[in-house]
């Protein structure tokens, strides 16, 4: 799996970074005013996004798993 990363999807990475971080930050300034239930879900998505961020490594993994599996099965 090692295609050419087109720059959309540069872009696309970079801003699943960037709403990581306004999700950590917002979520920190929300568990300071005392809404832990409200930062924690924000917390979630920080996450989720850096997940999005991750997904062509995510996939890689997953293709990798998939081949030891398969190589098991014979």
């Amino acid at each position: 799996m090692n295609k050419r990363k087109t720059l959309g999807q540069v872009i696309i990475t970079a801003m699943f970074i960037w709403s990581a971080l306004l999700c950590h930050f917002e979520a920190s300034e929300l568990q300071e005013q005392g809404e832990l239930l409200k930062a924690i879900l924000y917390w979630f998505c920080g996450f989720t996004a850096i997940l999005g961020a991750f997904r062509f490594k995510i996939a890689e993994f997953i293709y990798w798993c998939l081949k030891i599996k398969k190589k098991i099965s014979k």
